[in-house]
């Protein structure tokens, strides 16, 4: 999948509290969230065809589990939903600005973390992770500061347990078994801060759009790849040691490696987020492992970059349709100062407001009545567009009268000179018909 789920910091803690007995329904509740947010449709912001045994099935839940957190998530507001049984059912995101998203609104002040989409399915599948662990990683992710770690020295298992609202046993196992492959490193003991480590932040947070080099430096990496040399190959070696593998980098490493580093991410970048995979334990064929995260990594560097691409089309669209309205606003403006100009210098008099048939307090203001006349005489013109509309002003001026009661007999007919027919005539330069009330 592309883009990212944008998950507000704060999320653990929208959720209802799991009270004094810590049944994990609120760690349940956030990963399934989560889950969601990857599969609705983001210009409708629903999944019109949700089975939740299905679901429950694919995200390692229980069918109970499952029920029990998208009831907390209606609750609290963060879905609405219509489940029939043996069907289809069918949910709904509300809007981000809701109060009771976990998603982040653009412009709200809320911190929140871009989750890279499948980034976490990608572990669970890749390390066989359970829902504890899984979710365990997500709530760890929107707890840690950019550097992966608690960003305060008041973390004990006992409130790291309160928080995501799991036993203290079964947040110790989940620890121990993220430790074991090298996702997180902890340092917990009893009666003090626990010192945590989340390795795997890089491979869960989205990357930025790296600038993509040219085709000659492109190729370069691929030729020095198939040469077993280039950046490819330092950086494989990079890779191995980090993994502590004594075997020769495979030519489908090198060339994961290259088509990476293709997309002009850096050598530490890409080094950062292979590794933060976690390890290789109990791999059958760890390079065959290490090639498919380089294609992973691949695959969200140009996904970000197809993103960043289609944000700049829209910036550079909306910067065109500004540029264009304005333009046109401009022209309106010139136009209708031209036209205010040759009304200032054709009218012979200002009719007054009892001739008008307006409100005293609208003579007196300059700008309002020079706005009343340009539209009447607008109206004028359009109601006998061939008359010449010199005369036609010049007449109504002297005898103001409403349309109907206008009499235009007499007066001669439009000439080349004052442009289309119903149009106002321009003139460029004198004091607009503002400036001569204002004087007068």
């Amino acid at each position: 999948m592309n883009g990212f789920v944008p998950i507000r910091v704060d999320a653990p803690t929208l959720l209802p509290s799991p009270g004094p007995r810590r049944d994990g329904y609120r760690l349940a509740a956030l990963h399934v969230g989560a889950a969601l947010a990857e599969d609705v449709d983001w210009r409708t912001n629903e999944l019109t065809q949700f089975r939740s045994v299905a679901f429950a099935r694919a995200e390692g839940l229980s069918w109970r589990r499952v029920r029990r957190a998208l009831g907390l998530l209606e609750t609290h507001g963060a879905l609405e939903m219509t489940l029939r049984p043996f069907r289809a059912g069918r949910l709904r995101l509300p809007d981000r600005s809701a109060p009771g998203s976990l998603l982040h609104a653009p412009g709200s002040p809320e911190r929140f973390v871009p989750i890279a989409k499948g980034a976490l399915r990608a572990l669970r599948a890749e390390h066989q992770l359970d829902w504890v662990e899984t979710g365990l990683l997500l709530a760890l992710l929107l707890l840690c500061d950019q550097r992966g770690e608690l960003p305060d020295r008041e973390w004990t298992k006992t409130r790291l347990c309160d928080h995501v609202g799991v036993g203290w046993r079964r947040l110790t196992r989940a620890l121990n078994r993220l430790t074991t492959l090298g996702l997180v490193s902890v340092d917990a003991q009893r009666g003090q801060a626990m010192q945590l480590t989340l390795h795997a932040r890089a491979a869960l947070v989205a990357p930025t759009a790296p600038s993509a080099p040219k085709r000659a430096v492109r190729r370069h990496l691929e030729r020095s790849a198939a040469r077993a040399g280039g950046p490819a190959r330092r950086l494989a070696d990079q890779l191995l040691r980090h993994h502590r593998l004594g075997e020769e980098p495979s030519p489908g490493l090198l060339q994961a490696l290259a088509a990476a580093l293709s997309t002009g991410a850096s050598e530490r970048s890409i080094l950062e987020r292979l590794a933060a995979k976690g390890h290789l334990t109990g791999a059958l064929d760890p390079l065959a492992v290490l090639v498919a995260r380089a294609r992973q990594v691949t695959d969200e560097l140009k996904a970000a970059q197809a993103a960043e691409a289609r944000r700049r089309a829209q910036l550079a669209a909306d910067q065109a349709r500004h540029a264009t309205l304005r333009a046109a606003t401009d022209e309106q403006l010139d136009r209708t100062g031209e036209e205010s100009r040759w009304l200032a210098a054709i009218l012979p008099r200002i009719p007054t407001s009892a001739e008008l048939d307006i409100p005293e307090l609208l003579a007196t203001r300059p700008a309002l009545l020079a706005g009343h006349l340009h539209a009447t005489a607008q109206q004028l013109i359009e109601r006998w567009p061939n008359l010449d509309p010199a005369a036609l002003l010049e007449r109504w001026a002297t005898r103001p009268a409403s349309l109907d009661a206008f009499d235009p007999s007499g007066l001669p007919y439009r000439r080349a000179e004052h442009g289309p027919p119903g149009t106002l005539p321009r003139r460029s330069s004198g004091p607009k018909l503002t400036e001569r009330l204002t004087t007068a």
